[in-house]
């Protein structure tokens, strides 16, 4: 399986082993299957990062895993459904809270692990209850939204894939919820270079801070390493332009930019980009210029 095909920056090279379960039991009896093996669990592939070459790790994509169930106010939501179409669900049964997040790509699994923030909040704001497999095998773990450790764009978890999600949602007119997704995608789609391939933002933002309005203060809006190159619209995204960037390219781009941001500002920027095996890059900031 070409990886690049299944990754929003269109990077990656050949997957080894490819496994698409059909359904939720079907996905846990996998897990068990693949014990010991680290698979990679592989949601909308919206901020991943695969390496150039051969990917030896098994990849589990959770593209089938697609079921919504709503009841009242409560929604259950498998890993595998996508975000635009879920919130668009919720709208149209006059269900608000997950408006705020229009326009950020990806599947629920992907936005509990990453605890996907928009305007007004995050995902896991809403997230009553995750239901959660662990990857080495074994039985669905039920847990409270309220025990999960969320952090900014993190769920803060290991070993563990989503299963499924059950969120809490309010009553509201579905009619004022449109106006309002609709405004909020509106200025998204003015700030943000969404008709490039792109893994989104980058960084994370330091606290107190944006991450995109340090890169642009340096004037690093269109540097580019090989077909990689910095948003001359947001400074905080790198597009493969061209489609012939590699993987190589953007981390040897992010790299430049961390130094540079280091160096002029004495912040150490933390990528929020997911990359598939091993980091490429340094998991921690020097002691001296650590931001959170």
């Amino acid at each position: 399986m070409q990886l690049s095909e299944l990754t929003s920056m269109k990077m990656g090279g050949d997957a080894s082993e490819f496994h698409v379960p059909r359904d939720s039991s079907g996905f846990e009896r996998l897990l068990g299957e693949l014990r010991g093996r680290r698979p990679f669990i592989l949601g909308g592939g919206c901020n991943t990062l695969f390496p150039d070459g051969r990917f030896d790790r098994p990849v589990v994509s959770t593209a089938k895993l697609k079921k919504v169930e709503i009841d009242g106010e409560s929604v259950r939501a498998e890993a595998g459904v996508r975000l635009d179409l879920l919130i668009r669900q919720c709208i149209a049964a006059g269900l608000g809270g997950l408006e705020g997040l229009v326009g950020i790509p990806g599947t629920v699994g992907g936005a509990t692990a990453m605890n996907a923030g928009g305007h007004g909040g995050s995902f896991g704001d809403r997230v009553a209850e995750v239901g959660l497999l662990p990857l080495d095998g074994g039985s669905l773990v039920r847990m409270p939204g309220r025990e999960i450790p969320w952090r900014y764009r993190s769920w803060n978890l290991a070993g563990l894939a989503v299963g499924w999600v059950r969120l809490a949602l309010v009553r509201a007119d579905a009619t004022e919820l449109r106006k309002r997704a609709r405004q909020l995608f509106l200025r998204k789609s003015r700030t943000q270079p969404l008709a490039h391939p792109s893994s989104g933002c980058v960084f994370k933002n330091p606290r107190g801070g944006s991450a995109g309005a340090m890169i642009e203060s340096l004037g690093l809006k269109g540097e580019r390493r090989g077909g990689a190159i910095i948003s001359d619209r947001h400074a905080n995204f790198i597009l493969n332009e061209r489609g012939d960037g590699s993987s190589a390219d953007v981390v040897e781009l992010i790299r430049f930019v961390r130094e540079r941001v280091r160096e002029s500002c004495g912040v150490w920027l933390e990528t929020e980009i997911v990359f598939a095996g091993e980091s490429p890059l340094d998991a921690t900031s020097p002691a001296a210029t650590e931001s959170r």
